[in-house]
């Protein structure tokens, strides 16, 4: 019996002394498995590329609000592809006054490719709209309204030739007549000499004016060089609102003066005002009496 219990207290002082050890040893190892520490590093972004600022469509004149500088990642291969600031002496002003020959939407890269610069190849053929041509016309002090027409502005153009008519007398002519009329309505001005920027409003008197107008359009102006002198008229850029037609939410404006004629008579009342085909006076009244019907004229 007392063989039995030296025995069982024996094995316990073996199994506690290995546990004992166990624990120590375990204690006394570093982990096994470290975690790593991944840094990540920020992408460098030492150079700023032009980009469209806002969605610029095929034909778009380029102003100052279209385009900014935006942060770009620094490549070797950069200033290649794209427009740097500060490389090679470009800035932001050098591309005002372009004109988008290939759309650009917001945020993106803007390149050379994507713009055309005046006086390079198609450049103005890029400021047109669809379907419309480019006539131009000589002006001067007066019929360039003392340089106070600008590229954007709305014109009409104004044609100023002298008529022969006919007279009541066989095989004569009579006295030559003037007159002036509308040719052409509500065009828009690309161009005043070479200049297409919108925004110097400085006015100078120019010699040239390029008119932006239907194919039918560029027809009448050139026959219309060969009749007489051509003037422009300046429209305002408000327009009277048409109450009547304005519905639903929709501003609709009243109908302008289209084209119309003015004979010289009517500016000069020293004139006979005799149109140059009847002779008939300009102002005809006929008077009914008891019956009986006469013609007074009236200067």
């Amino acid at each position: 019996m007392a063989r039995k219990l030296i025995l069982i207290v024996f094995a316990l002082l073996i199994t506690g002394s290995t546990v004992w050890f166990v624990r120590n040893w375990a204690g006394q190892r570093s982990p096994v498995t470290e975690t790593a520490q991944v840094e990540t590093q920020p992408v460098q972004q030492n150079v700023r590329i032009l980009v469209a600022a806002t969605e610029l469509p095929a034909g778009t004149l380029v102003q100052e609000q279209h385009l900014k500088w935006q942060a770009w990642p620094e490549d070797d291969d950069v200033e290649d592809l794209y427009i740097v600031e500060d490389a090679n002496d470009r800035t932001l002003e050098d591309f005002i006054g372009t004109v988008v020959r290939q759309g650009v939407v917001a945020g993106e890269p803007v390149t050379d490719s994507r713009l055309v610069k005046p006086g390079q190849s198609g450049f103005l053929a890029a400021v047109l709209n669809p379907g419309k041509r480019a006539v131009s016309i000589p002006v001067d002090m007066t019929s360039g309204i003392a340089g106070f027409v600008f590229p954007g502005d709305r014109v009409d153009v104004i044609l100023t030739h002298s008529l022969i008519g006919e007279s009541e007398t066989e095989g004569e002519t009579s006295a030559p007549r003037r007159a002036s009329e509308t040719i052409l309505t509500d065009v828009r001005v690309v161009a005043m000499d070479q200049s297409t920027n919108d925004q110097t409003q400085e006015a100078s008197v120019r010699r040239v004016a390029t008119l932006e107008v239907t194919p039918k359009g560029a027809e009448i102006v050139a026959v219309a060089k060969q009749l007489g002198g051509l003037s422009l008229s300046l429209r305002a850029l408000a327009r009277v609102e048409d109450e009547e037609k304005s519905k639903d939410g929709k501003v609709a404006f009243k109908t302008e003066r289209g084209r119309g004629h003015t004979w010289d008579s009517e500016a000069s009342r020293l004139i006979t005002g005799e149109t140059p085909r009847t002779g008939i006076p300009t102002t005809v009244i006929n008077v009914v009496r008891a019956g009986e019907a006469k013609q007074k004229l009236f200067d």
